[in-house]
């Protein structure tokens, strides 16, 4: 009887040119693998109907899965994840401290995922990312294209070491979740900031390679409403404005995410609580000097 159960997954990733170990491995839920490819019919002129052969070429691959938003647990130490940061167009600037993440130009990485008893190596991987805060565990969505390689068969899973993985702690008052729109204090239910990374696989005749060609990051949060004397978001529309959020209780375990958001016209929503509250759907802006609008940073 076949043992290769479908949950049998492994990912593992960092920078082009590393050999990869269990030491790379990712902390992944609901992978989703995808082989991509273009195709053109035969178009056989016959005298019966039914389907065309058809050739395919450009093969690539999509991969996305989930990741906590997990921390190295030391300061200045990047968490286990910023390779995949880096695919994204992030920029790492380290310090003893701290470790700070803005845009700027992808960096692709490599990845090995055994699937089963099958493992793909993917290079060139590059894609986006979103950060999905909301009540409970904050979450990581990846979603990466990489050129496509056929599987071969998988030895046995290396020996993974999750220590890297420094488990988040979830979202609450009690481990120092904070919300400011506009260095004022709101009352935050869920914030959604997304890369907007435009990723694509690009192919000439003697060329193929995974780009992004450009990115249009977005933020989507909701707060309490409150009497316009003390919160009156509709007199601010089109206004640019900064909102930083924080997170995180012990040093190695914070981060803070800082966004220069252009105000858009609030929607009503009914809470949970069923009280009324503001949903905001926007776009975060560069300033003049560029790649300034969304600052990550590890403490």
């Amino acid at each position: 009887m076949s043992t290769w159960r479908f949950k049998d997954k492994l990912i593992l990733a960092d920078a082009a040119g590393t050999t990869l170990t269990g030491l790379h491995a990712i902390y992944a839920s609901d992978v989703e693998f995808t082989p991509e490819s273009e195709s053109e019919k035969d178009e056989l002129e016959t005298s019966y109907s039914g389907a065309s052969m058809e050739t395919f070429y450009g093969e690539h691959v999509s991969l996305n899965f989930k990741t906590p938003l997990a921390m190295s647990g030391t300061a200045g130490t990047a968490p286990a994840y910023a390779p995949l940061l880096l695919a994204c167009g992030m920029v790492q600037v380290s310090d003893v401290s701290s470790v700070t993440f803005t845009k700027g130009a992808a960096v692709a990485a490599k990845c090995t995922l055994r699937f089963g008893k099958n493992t793909h190596n993917i290079t060139q991987m590059k894609g986006n990312v979103s950060f999905a805060l909301e009540k409970g565990k904050p979450m990581l969505n990846w979603q990466f294209k990489g050129l496509f390689s056929p599987p071969v068969a998988s030895s046995a899973p290396p020996s993974v070491d999750w220590d890297r993985w420094v488990r988040p702690e979830v979202l609450g008052v009690s481990n120092s979740s904070d919300f400011k729109l506009s260095d004022t204090q709101r009352t935050l239910h869920k914030l959604t900031v997304d890369l907007g990374n435009n990723v694509v696989f690009d192919r000439a005749i003697n060329h193929e390679e995974i780009m992004i060609t450009g990115h249009e990051s977005s933020a989507n949060f909701t707060l309490s409403a409150d009497e316009l004397t003390n919160f009156d978001p509709w007199k601010d529309v089109g206004k640019v404005q900064t909102f930083e959020f924080t997170h995180g209780t012990a040093v190695g375990k914070k981060v803070t995410i800082i966004g220069r958001y252009q105000m858009p016209w609030p929607k009503y929503t009914s809470l949970d609580s069923e009280l009324t509250g503001y949903e905001f759907d926007g776009k975060l802006v560069p300033s003049g000097t560029g790649y300034d609008e969304l600052t990550i940073v590890f403490e």
